[in-house]
This record gives structure tokens, C-alpha cells and sequence, in this order.
């Protein structure tokens, strides 16, 4: 039988790594289907089957878990341990696996296990495409973890850009708005003043809890809906909206023209639609850095317009929108503001209308 340690050091005191490593492992456990029920009666269940008991519960010093690893030979059983020591300042992390291998075979098939399933994805998820797409998703194409939310919460370099859809928009009680893509729930909390309803979706969880908790009030009263789902597949009947919007999202989509013929599907006739595009001038910028920024698909004006007509939209225009005074307004620091620079490089916006019945 073999024995699998791993360790890492991080620079939170015990409590907050242990709060920490909890809550991110449940959230990436059920990205394979895997439920971990935290606590000191806890367990951990795959499909139907409990694979790992709670034996010991310390917040801030360890887990001890009671492994099944095999629904096919139920009496086979290891023993895991998270412990969390302090360390220099920090924590040590340690994960220890023990009794493992027994199923796998001897020891050449325990190394081929080993190697395949532990060292070769650890490399992977380190590399640059690993990584780069990890930081990717965790910053903006489905942002998690707490920096995102405290990002998403309060986007600052945001409120900007969500002057000019406002704008454009033009909002009124009557209005019924879907954002796609909508974050944390700045722009739909601004939105609402206008005495609108609203539906949203987005693709990270984390966005949607944090959404719906922004604007909890309008949630209970029924005038906010917010959902998890992707951009091309909508769930909502064709009409439902007055208005759509998007922001910050559609350099992301793999397939752009499937989700603006899926926001078009559901936009009434008449119905408008306003989004940020994804500018090709900001690449490389703290707008659009690296890694982000290879992972990004850019758009400059007749790309934007033939997305805009390829989805179906009867009236498409691209126009270009200069955002400093916004951002000034906004507070964005001052070595930032070139971002937002206006006249011929200002910021381009989609916007559409769907055909009149």
C-alpha cells in the first residue's frame, strides 16, 4: 500500500486557509458531480454512493475523512487527512492519503496510477495553458473565489460603461430587461431604479449568488429574476423582453452570433439591445492583459455590425462612446483614465433592434 502527501504553503492564518480550502473544494468537487456535505458529521457523496465519511472535524487544524474508494469492494477503506499547521506566519496545507493502491495492483500499476491521474494533471493545471486558462476563467470568463466577488461586487471600471447602456437604453417602468452576463448585479441594481423588472443570467455561480444578494429587495418583491445559464441557450419563451444587455461578456463567447440570435429570439418585436463590444485598442491593457487577453476574441466596427446582422437583427449600429468623464465621475484612478479616452477611440457599442411585427 502507498501513501500520497501533497502540501502548499499559503499566507492565511489557519482559520482562513481552513474556511478557504473548504469552502473552493465543495465548489470544485460538484464541478465533477462529487457533493461535499462540510461538517463534523459530514460526508462526501459521488452519484448515490457515500465515498468518504467525516471522522474528525477541527476547524483550523485538520479533517480526518474514512475513504471508500471502491463501490465494488465496499469492506476496502483508506484514511485521508487535511491538516492545517502553522507556519511562519501562514499555514502549511498537508493532504495525506493513506493505505492507497491495494486495488490498483503492484507497485509498477501503483506508479502508472500515480503518474497519470496525480503528477501529469498537476502539471498540466501549471503550465501556461492550464493556468492561463484557470486565471481566465477565475477573473472574468466565469469569475469565482472571493477576490472575484469582491471584484464583481463593486466593478469600478465597470460603472462607465454601464452609464452609456443606461443611456441608451432608456429605461422606463414599462421596460422588462435581461442582462446576460450580469456579474455580481451592479448594472441590474442600477437598472431598477428606473422602476423596471429585470431577469438575469450568468454562468458562474458564484455571480449569480452574488447577483441575487446585491439586489436582494427586488428579488423578494418579485421584480428580479436571475439565473444560471449560458448565453446561447436562453430560458425564457421568445418575447419575454423589452430590452437586453450585455457587458464585459461578449469577447468570451465561443459562438457570439448563437447567443445575440438567442437574445433576439427573446426580445419582443421592436425590442432594443445594447452591448459593450470587446475593443481590439485594449489588448495588452489592464483592461485586457495577459492571459486574459490571448483567451479574448477582439471586435473592431464592421465585426461588431456583422455579428449584430448575422443574428437576425433588423437595425444594427456600431457606435463609439468616450468614457472619461464617467470614469472620472466613477473614481477610476488617474493613470487608468486612457482607458476610457474618448473621440474616435472611445469605446464601441452594439446596438439593435429586432423587426417590427
Amino acid at each position: 500500500m502507498a501513501t500520497i502527501r501533497a502540501s502548499i504553503d499559503v499566507a492565511l492564518e489557519p482559520a482562513a486557509a481552513f474556511g478557504a480550502l473548504v469552502d473552493e473544494l465543495t465548489v470544485a468537487l460538484a464541478k465533477s458531480g462529487i457533493r461535499f456535505e462540510a461538517g463534523p458529521s459530514g460526508r462526501i457523496v459521488e452519484g448515490e454512493s457515500a465515498v468518504g465519511d467525516v471522522v474528525s472535524w477541527m476547524p483550523g487544524k485538520g479533517i480526518a475523512l474514512r475513504w471508500h474508494p471502491a463501490d465494488w469492494s465496499p469492506d476496502e477503506a483508506t484514511e485521508i487527512d487535511l491538516r492545517f499547521e502553522p507556519s511562519g506566519g501562514g499555514t502549511t496545507v498537508v493532504l495525506e492519503h493513506r493505505g492507497w493502491g491495494r486495488l490498483v495492483g503492484e507497485a509498477g500499476e501503483v506508479v502508472g496510477w500515480f503518474a497519470d491521474q496525480a503528477v501529469a494533471p498537476l502539471l498540466r493545471a501549471t503550465a501556461p495553458r492550464g493556468l492561463g486558462d484557470w486565471l481566465t476563467d477565475r477573473r472574468a470568463r466565469r469569475p469565482a473565489g472571493s477576490e472575484a466577488r469582491g471584484v464583481y461586487r463593486d466593478p469600478l471600471y465597470h460603472y462607465p460603461n454601464f452609464h452609456v447602456i443606461l443611456e441608451e437604453l432608456e429605461l422606463t417602468p414599462d421596460d422588462v430587461l435581461l442582462e446576460v452576463g450580469c456579474g455580481g448585479g451592479a448594472l441590474l441594481k442600477k437598472a431598477l431604479e428606473s422602476g423596471c423588472r429585470a431577469a438575469a443570467v450568468d454562468h458562474s455561480p458564484d455571480m449569480v449568488r452574488l447577483a441575487r444578494d446585491a439586489n436582494r429587495d427586488a428579488v423578494t418583491e418579485g421584480r428580479l429574476t436571475v439565473q444560471e445559464a449560458s448565453a446561447d441557450r436562453l430560458p425564457f419563451p421568445d418575447a419575454t423582453f423589452t430590452c437586453a444587455a450585455m457587458t464585459g461578456v461578449l469577447g468570451f463567447l465561443p459562438d457570439p452570433v448563437a447567443a445575440l440570435a438567442e437574445i433576439r429570439r427573446v426580445l419582443v418585436p421592436g425590442g432594443r439591445f445594447v452591448g459593450l463590444g470587446s475593443d481590439p485598442e485594449l489588448r495588452g491593457t489592464p483592461a485586457a492583459p495577459e492571459p486574459m487577453a490571448s483567451r479574448l476574441r477582439f471586435y473592431g466596427d464592421r465585426e461588431l455590425d456583422e455579428l449584430g446582422r448575422s443574428a437576425g437583427f433588423a437595425e444594427v449600429r456600431v457606435v463609439r462612446r468616450g468614457l472619461e468623464p464617467f470614469a472620472r465621475e466613477a473614481g477610476v484612478p488617474e493613470e487608468h483614465l486612457f482607458l476610457f479616452a474618448g473621440g474616435e477611440h472611445g469605446a464601441r457599442f452594439l446596438l439593435a433592434r429586432t423587426g417590427r411585427p
